[in-house]
């Protein structure tokens, strides 16, 4: 048997390069007290975290809930509620030992029983993600020891237990409340407890006084105010009302860079701004008109005029460089006569107005985009609509708010809404690539199972990322990544390569303690304190 060190897992020592203006590492001594009152975009409907996968809940609940890992502040894989972790030498079998003295906010105690129910929940009910666990066993050895024996060697075991959606609920508050209850209240071990909960409306969080980590938490209350629209968002901050703004415009987020008592925050994430293409649609079915929608695309133009220089293009679907397993694939230069060569080989002749048409069919595909949720949606959705209308594709805009949308997509039994092309945001939450080959290269990872929005499959593809699984190690599983897997996927265009992107978190410059976790893109905030002037 070995130890592996707790400092980080091999499988995330990833080059995180973070540019934190003012980050905890540098602040003054934490000071106690206060409340701090956030302005955010709604999709928070309710507390179940394990049965979603979505950044806004994952931060609102990562100050109520703990999970056995987290990333800090330098975007490291750190051990949470594990005090130890054991693994054998074939690397099948991992035993952990729990931190002693931790209890649930309704006074459970938190031991290896409450680990072993929590997965075994998450498992039994194939909630989100669940297949990211190679658990072919779960054993409690004693009050605070569990083993468990993987069904292969997983090097990125701790990155996958870093998931917001492996949280340890409450066992005897869960069964209590029942599954309507837990979306509405919460049990956990972390050092905010839930005081009022108004969906999509309000939370308010209270300190937890038990905390099991000495000193922790600084603030005696945080809040949370959801605003629709991302202009009030940022003038929420601006009028002094909120000490952070999440999810505001690139404009203004320029504009506090030069405001008195205002600093933005910025670091590089895992956040990439993509549009999926339908492959199963009709109109999308071609590879050909895919990768003409790609190359029908100015990346640097938009960069330029919606980012103001806050991204990269994308080289690789999905995943950028911030995430382990990632190889620049080339993506699609801009080459709109590139474009319209590949729609005549497939056949789609310009017609009236300019419009291709198809055996008397118009290429007229329906974008779906959000408005507000994100920096930059809507207008980065405009400017493509503009960009495909000018090599003959006569795109149709339809917008949908956030929480409808997310909700039809992620439905049982699959999307219930039709769509071409959809403007979405994607998050690599583990900062590993494995994250993006089990939950978006496959077909078994078609909603709601994952998030396959593409409905993107490829035999070879598939039996690749089967291979991938058996390796032994981190090198021999991404040289199949990098030589094979991610290559082919861009080759075959499953959706329109955007962008990279630099995270911004505008806030009063008393806040202190606040960092961006790169894999999920969001800014804990459960060890913030503010400086009192």
């Amino acid at each position: 048997m070995w130890v592996r060190p707790t400092a980080i897992a091999a499988c995330i020592a990833i080059v995180l390069s973070l540019g934190l203006s003012g980050a905890a590492a540098q602040a003054p001594a934490p000071v106690r007290g206060g409340t701090l009152t956030l302005s955010y975009p709604p999709g928070i409907p309710h507390l179940d975290t394990n049965a979603v996968s979505q950044t806004l809940i994952t931060e609102v609940i990562s100050n109520i809930y703990e999970r056995l890992y987290e990333r800090d502040h330098t975007g490291r894989v750190r051990p949470l509620l594990v005090q130890q972790e054991t693994v054998s030498p074939d690397g099948l079998t991992v035993t952990w030992r729990l931190h002693p003295n931790i209890r649930f906010h309704d006074g459970s105690p938190f031991n290896a029983a409450a680990v072993k129910w929590n997965f075994d929940r998450k498992i039994s009910r194939r909630q989100i993600q669940y297949g990211l666990l190679p658990f072919r066993s779960i054993e409690v050895v004693d009050d605070l020891t569990v083993r468990v024996t993987l069904t292969r060697q997983a090097p990125n075991l701790q990155a996958i237990l870093s998931l917001g959606n492996l949280a340890m609920y409450s066992p005897t508050f869960t069964q209590r409340v029942g599954d309507d209850g837990i979306r509405l209240q919460a049990s956990g071990t972390g050092p905010f407890m839930v005081e009022e909960f108004r969906p999509n409306q309000l939370v308010r969080l209270k300190r937890n006084p038990n905390y099991w980590r000495p000193g922790l938490p600084y603030l005696d209350e945080i809040v949370y105010r959801v605003a629709d629209d991302i202009n009030t968002r940022a003038t929420m901050l601006a009028a002094g009302d909120v000490d952070i703004a999440r999810e505001i415009s690139y404009p203004d987020a320029a504009r506090f860079k030069t405001t008195r008592g205002i600093r933005v925050l910025e670091a590089v994430g895992s956040r990439q701004y993509c549009i999926y293409i339908n492959t199963r649609r009709p109109l999308m079915n071609d590879v050909r008109v895919r990768q003409a929608l790609n190359y029908a695309v100015d990346k640097e133009n938009i960069i330029r005029t919606v980012l103001l220089g806050n991204g990269k293009p994308a080289t690789a679907w999905l995943f950028g460089p911030a995430v382990n397993g990632y190889t620049n694939a080339g993506g699609y230069p801009y080459n709109p006569e590139r474009a319209r060569q590949l729609l005549d080989e497939a056949g789609w002749r310009t017609g009236p107005g300019g419009v291709r048409f198809k055996d008397g069919q118009p290429l007229r595909p329906i974008y779906i985009t959000r408005k507000g949720s994100a920096p930059g949606d809507f207008e980065i959705a405009e400017l493509v609509q503009g960009m495909l209308r000018a090599v003959g594709v006569d795109v149709q805009l339809v917008v949908v708010d956030s929480a409808t949308l997310l909700a039809r997509l992620n439905a049982p039994g699959g999307p219930q809404i039709e769509y071409d092309l959809l403007n979405l945001a994607n998050n690599t939450f583990t900062g590993d690539a494995e994250y993006i080959m089990l939950g978006f290269y496959r077909a078994a990872d078609f909603p709601p199972n994952g998030f396959n929005y593409s409905h993107y499959s490829n035999p070879q593809v598939e039996r690749l990322i089967e291979d991938s699984l058996r390796a032994r190690n981190l090198a021999g599983r991404n040289s199949i990544y990098y030589s094979q897997i991610i290559k082919q996927v861009v080759q075959d265009a499953p959706g329109i390569l955007l962008f990279d992107i630099v995270m911004q978190a505008p806030m009063k410059d008393t806040v202190q303690g606040v960092y961006l976790d790169p894999a999920y893109n969001m800014w804990p905030v459960k060890y913030a304190w503010k400086e009192r002037r």
